[in-house]
Order: C-alpha cells, then structure tokens, then sequence
C-alpha cells in the first residue's frame, strides 16, 4: 500500500485547492524495496541468532569464543532494531530514511569491531578485503537508495505534484 502524496487542502494563488482531487498512490520505488529486504534478511538472521543462543546456551558456553549472552543480547537488538526499520522502510514511515542512514554505518561499524575482536582472540580474518567491498557496497546503495528523489518522495521529504497536477498561473487583473 502506498501512502498519499497530498495530506489535506491548500492555497495557492489565494484559491483554496482541495488537493485530496489530485491524490495519487506514491509506490515505493525498487530500491527501496531491495533495501527493505536487505534489513528484513538481516532481522531474519539475528533472530535465528538469538533463537539458537538461547535452545544452545549450554553447548555454547563450552567453547571459546563469543558467550551465549553476548551473541543472545546481540540477536534481539538487532532483531527489533531491524523489524521497526524494515517496517518503516516498508510503509515509507517518514523516520524511516534519517534511522536508515544512521544505523546502517553504526550495524557495518559493529560488525567489524566483532571481527577485529574475533581476531585477537586468535581467530583468522581472511576475508577482510570481500567484507570490506560488501561493506562499502551496502553504505554506498544506501545513501543513494535514500537519495533519489523517488525515494524522497514515498518517505515525505519532497512534495512535488507532477505536471499534470499544477495549474497554469492565473492572468492578475
């Protein structure tokens, strides 16, 4: 579902326009869509995480590496973290993009502390240079996801009528 271009009446010219007659559905443009996806799956595997933390918390907390509370505590801020994004970004809640733009630097920043941590540990980082290009890719189609203007205007930040909405200027006598 799309949600209004247009919110209530206006004046222009001094003529109250009734712009509900010139409502149309905003759709959410594809990227938009592939990165609402891109957080869903994200979600998805976090609350797998935390799901298999809490039915393998005994078994985990016999190896080394990340505790089962630290990998469960994880899995449930990212998941509701995710879940209230996807569905901003889904039905183009006019929060959605500033929460985007913010947490998808703070989730790629975390995901690499976790790595260089996993590191000391003594644990190999062999595939830093795919993380690192995966991890510029999702930054880079995000802020340009965020900064179409079909994307401004399915989230509200632009409010622009098409060309057959806006009337000619009437001549002033």
């Amino acid at each position: 579902m799309g949600k209004s271009l247009w919110k209530s009446a206006d004046q222009v010219n001094g003529e109250v326009l009734n712009l509900s007659d010139f409502s149309q559905e905003v759709k959410r443009p594809f990227a938009v869509t592939l990165l609402a996806c891109l957080v869903l799956i994200i979600t998805i595997v976090h609350l797998v995480r935390l799901v298999y933390a809490i039915t393998w918390w005994r078994f985990l907390t016999t190896l080394p590496g990340k505790p089962p509370l630290y990998l469960a505590l994880t899995g449930l801020i990212v998941s509701i973290l995710g879940a209230v994004l996807f569905w901003g970004l889904w039905t183009g809640n006019s929060r959605a993009p500033l929460a985007t733009r913010i947490l998808t630097p703070v989730y790629i920043g975390l995901e690499w502390v976790e790595q260089i941590l996993s590191v000391w540990r003594g644990n190999r980082f062999e595939n830093w240079p795919f993380m690192a290009g995966i991890s510029l890719i999702v930054i880079l189609f995000t802020y340009w996801t965020l900064s179409t203007s079909r994307a401004k205007i399915y989230f509200g930040e632009l409010h622009e009528p098409s060309k057959k909405d806006r009337r000619p200027a009437q001549p002033q006598s």
